[in-house]
Formats: structure tokens, C-alpha cells, sequence
């Protein structure tokens, strides 16, 4: 009996620490905080195609177990510090690389309030942004800087309360979301002073949307990381492509490339082949300083999409 009391004694303490553990873990499950839903470094991306006006969104949690009884008011305001700590916490002192906060010319957001409602079968409500994006470019990174101002219940989540809502271009030939690669075949033509020099080649090529109907690409065999592509290199051999209506193509210079397309409508369109991917077929020169001399080199090319 002796022995019974004093293990019965020893493991009370167990018990009630048990208890406490689950009582707190119950707590953590059922408590109510609000956040906005983001990338760990607060940024959420969204793609936006280029020559409309497209609505994208900042969706407000609600955490817990439980669905909330009661509906709550969420309020956002602009954030003005989140910019430069994300500048700062990435590129540091390189203000080339800085990400840019969007114009507000290009964005309507015609109410910073949005509600969750109780008992809806979502935990969710989302906060409507307008975008026009034409005239951004697809080297920058362009955010709009947000953050929970007040709650009508419950906590705000600190670690969670604020959201970069990133701008990213598309097209229907190309999207910033990820990198979009085209295969080059065709035969590459080389005109030196002491004679021409042609090859057959087989390059992988990235296209980036300008516009509804204009992508970017380099020409020739030239290509680049988007990591750590320069604006030097971009003005020397990038060149722009414009769909026109009857599917031809318009090739002209991006920067200071020089770039002359040869042929017409029967050279140079756009098509999708039996399988489903696009095709752009090019025919045209430009120059470049090859060992020294400065010379013509002719592309006759079919660029396919990849997926």
C-alpha cells in the first residue's frame, strides 16, 4: 500500500504538467490570428498581362482550427519601410538592382478594407488590386508595399502582417514568372572582309514580353543569365520582335544593336506548329566586332517555344 501511495504521489506532478501542455497546445490550435499570405520575404507574385488593365489579389488568413463566429474588419495601409528593408536585406548598396515601388498611376486599389466572414466555408478574404502594367519594364521588379493597419478582432500575426505585392509581366508569347526559353535552329552566316563563313546552329534563346504583341530577345547566338544580365549587354544585343495582325513580324533594335530585317512577311512570322508551340520564323543581320572587325552577320532561324 505504501508503495501505491508514493507512486501515485510521484506521478501527479505528471499528470498536471500533461495537462497544462495540453491545455496550452489546445490554445495554440483555436487562437484566432490574422496575416497576409506571402513568400518569407514578404513578397507575393502575381502575373499581369500586358496591354489590358487585370485584377490580381492580397489574400488576408485567418488562423485557428475553428471557423470564426463573428465577421472581422481588415484594414491595409501602404507600408513605407518595407521597401527600402527589402532593397537593403537583397542588394545592400547596389541601387541598380533596387526593386522599384509601383506608380501609383499604374494601380488602383479602390478600397483598403476587406472582410472575413463568420462561418464561411473559407478562412480567407481577398483585397482586389487594378493593375495596368504597359510601359514597365521586364529587368525591374516592381512591388506595391502593404501592411495590416488595424483588425476589427482578434491578434495580428507581427512576423506575417505585411506583404511586397509583385508586379509580373506575360504575354501570350512570354512571362517574367519564370524564365521563357525558345530553341534556335537555322544557319548563321559570318561576312568578313576576306569572305563569308556559314554554319548551321542550334542556340537556346529568352524571350521577354515588351508589350501585348512584342517580346525581346538577343540576336544571333548571344545569350545571358537574367541573374546577372547587364544593361550594357541588353542595349548591345537585344532586338525587338513585334507580332503584327496578320501574324508578320517587325524586328527592330532594343538598344543601340544594329539590325536590319531582310525579307518581308514570307521570312519573317509567327505560327504554331502541329504540336501546339509557337514558332517564330526570322530572317535578318545585324553587327558585331568579331576579333576586332566589325562585320554583317546574317541569321536565318525558327525559334520554338519550350515547355
Amino acid at each position: 500500500m505504501k508503495k501505491i501511495i508514493i507512486f501515485a504521489a510521484a506521478l501527479l506532478p505528471l499528470l498536471l504538467t500533461s495537462c497544462d501542455e495540453n491545455e496550452q497546445f489546445r490554445g495554440e490550435l483555436y487562437k484566432k490570428v490574422i496575416y497576409l499570405l506571402s513568400t518569407d520575404d514578404y513578397t507575393f507574385q502575381s502575373e499581369h498581362e500586358l496591354g489590358e488593365q487585370t485584377t490580381g489579389y492580397v489574400t488576408v488568413y485567418c488562423g485557428g482550427t475553428e471557423h470564426i463566429n463573428k465577421d472581422v474588419t481588415v484594414t491595409l495601409e501602404r507600408d513605407d519601410e518595407a521597401m527600402s528593408e527589402y532593397n537593403h536585406m537583397y542588394y545592400d548598396i547596389d541601387e541598380s538592382r533596387y526593386a522599384h515601388e509601383l506608380d501609383p498611376s499604374q494601380y488602383k486599389i479602390e478600397s483598403y478594407q476587406t472582410v472575413l466572414h463568420a462561418y464561411s466555408p473559407d478562412n480567407y478574404a481577398l483585397l482586389p488590386i487594378k493593375i495596368t502594367p504597359d510601359g514597365l519594364s521586364p529587368d525591374s521588379t516592381y512591388l506595391i508595399p502593404l501592411r495590416i493597419k488595424s483588425v476589427s478582432d482578434f491578434e495580428i500575426n507581427p512576423n506575417k502582417k505585411k506583404v511586397l505585392y509583385e508586379v509580373v509581366l506575360k504575354n501570350k508569347y512570354a512571362t517574367m514568372a519564370s524564365i521563357t526559353y525558345y530553341q534556335v535552329t537555322g544557319v548563321e552566316t559570318r561576312y568578313f572582309e576576306a569572305g563569308e563563313s556559314a554554319g548551321g546552329i542550334s542556340v537556346t534563346r529568352i524571350f521577354a514580353p515588351l508589350s501585348k504583341n512584342q517580346v525581346r530577345c538577343f540576336a544571333g547566338t548571344n545569350t545571358y543569365n537574367p541573374n546577372n544580365v547587364t544593361k550594357a549587354e541588353i542595349d548591345k544585343y537585344a532586338m525587338t520582335l513585334t507580332i503584327n495582325s496578320d501574324n508578320s513580324i517587325t524586328i527592330t533594335p532594343y538598344g543601340n544593336l544594329v539590325v536590319e530585317m531582310l525579307g518581308g512577311a514570307t521570312d519573317n512570322y509567327f505560327d504554331i506548329n502541329a504540336r501546339g508551340y509557337y514558332v517564330f520564323h526570322l530572317h535578318y543581320r545585324f553587327q558585331d566586332v568579331i576579333n576586332g572587325e566589325t562585320l554583317w552577320i546574317e541569321m536565318t532561324e525558327s525559334c520554338v517555344q519550350r515547355k
